[in-house]
This record gives C-alpha cells, structure tokens and sequence, in this order.
C-alpha cells in the first residue's frame, strides 16, 4: 500500500505558497511611514490612472535648487470614480506641470516613495478622495 503522505505534504506546501503570495502585494504599513506624514510642494511629472492603484509621478525643489523625483501610490480607480474623480477629470487637475502640495506617507527605506494622504492644487482645492478633509473633492463632470 502506498503512503498518502507525500501527495498531502505537496498539497500543503502548495497552499502555503499560494497564501503568501496574495498576501505579499499589500504590505503598505510595513513599507510605508504613515505615522510621519510629510508634506511638500511639487510639480507633477506624470500621472497614471491604473490598476491596483493609481500612480503619480512628482518633482520636488529643495531650497539649493536640487531636483529629487518621485513617484507615489494612492488608491485604486474605483474609489477615486466613486468620489467623482473620473480619469478625465483627474488626469485634467494633475496634468504634467501642475503645482501642487502633497502629503505622502513616507518610504520606511529612506527612498523617494510613499502613498498619498492628500493632493492641493495652488488654488487650495483637493484632488481626488486620498485623506479625505477640505477641499473640493466634490463630485463634478468626469
């Protein structure tokens, strides 16, 4: 008679495989600052209304004039829809060379990364649902 036990520690190891791997995509707290928020001004670089997050690419000056380049992740398109923020209009509010001020949650590794808590253009209006306060993150034309 031959052992089952070979088929069943395959089946095992396959399923723990399998479980650390859908769970590796999420891992925002541990790579993300969300305790020391920094906040900055910027000009938008790129923008990218894409699945699973939307992602936003930013200039920041410093007060010597050096350049530092980043990128940041904000939620995926679904919540920016259901607050209004369709890609027309998003990709309008942060067309390259837009100022704004942004909050981002850091990189923990020190690298120019974060994701987004908040978006103001210079008028002061809020781009999109990331944090959620002030602002016009009312819904309009998408």
């Amino acid at each position: 008679m031959r052992s089952r036990f070979p088929f069943f520690a395959l089946m095992a190891g396959a399923l723990l495989m399998t479980g650390a791997l859908a769970l590796a995509h999420h891992g925002t707290f541990v790579s993300y600052d969300s305790d020391h928020p920094v906040t900055m001004k910027a000009t938008v670089t790129e923008y990218r209304f894409t699945n699973p997050h939307m992602q936003l690419y930013f200039d920041v000056t410093d007060e010597k004039g050096n350049v530092t380049h980043w990128s940041a992740e904000g939620p995926d398109p679904a919540v920016w829809v259901q607050a209004g923020w369709g890609r027309k209009r998003t990709q309008a509010a942060l067309a390259p060379g837009t100022e704004i001020t942004i909050t981002v949650a850091p990189a923990r590794n020190g690298k120019p990364v974060g994701t987004i808590s908040r978006i103001l253009l210079a008028s002061g209006d809020q781009v999109g649902p990331a944090g959620g306060r002030g602002g016009s993150g009312a819904p309009g034309p998408q």
